[in-house]
């Protein structure tokens, strides 16, 4: 995107589309992990009881996004934990785009210091597979959807990827 079309100007914030957790097949959170799920049984059979905490929970490690959220600062702590209790959706990649410098600014002094305080708890060492060696990338995005639609008025646009390989030639 070279200029914001003029529709989203009305906007303070763009995301990209979300995506929906609840959506994915049983039978790849059964190929994952059959003991997470016989804690769960309910959940293999209800695609309402695979909020973002669920998900998360099973791809990054159980327990870990509870953990991190209790370094949250208390402003965002309480709110944060019910929107990855009730929603099935977020935005995907860390990617957004914030019209106002002090809102992002905002957001900064937010999500920095807590991740820094969530690498003092999960550290880096002990971190095995694709999962937990980006958990902060993963906590940052989970974070981003709840603070971004928390704090701005914003619109959800579609993340187009396009391969630039093939211009370089």
């Amino acid at each position: 995107m070279k200029k914001i079309p003029d529709e989203l100007e009305k906007y303070e914030s763009i995301l990209g589309e979300p995506i929906f957790i609840n959506q994915f097949r049983s039978s790849k959170f059964i190929k994952k992990g059959i003991k997470f799920f016989l804690k769960r049984p309910l959940s293999i059979f209800s695609e309402k009881k695979r909020n973002i905490n669920f998900h998360f929970d099973f791809m990054h490690g159980e327990n870990n996004l509870n953990k991190a959220i209790n370094l949250l600062d208390t402003e965002n702590q309480n709110d944060f934990r019910q929107f990855v209790n009730t929603e099935m959706s977020f935005n995907p990649h860390n990617m957004f785009i914030c019209k106002s410098k002090q809102t992002l600014k905002d957001y900064y002094e937010v999500v920095f210091p807590w991740l820094e305080r969530c690498e003092n708890l999960f550290g880096f060492k002990d971190l095995q597979g694709f999962g937990k060696i980006r958990i902060y990338g993963f906590l940052a995005e989970r974070f981003l959807s709840y603070w971004f639609r928390k704090n701005t008025k914003s619109v959800n646009i579609p993340i187009i990827f396009y391969d630039i390989r093939k211009d370089i030639n």
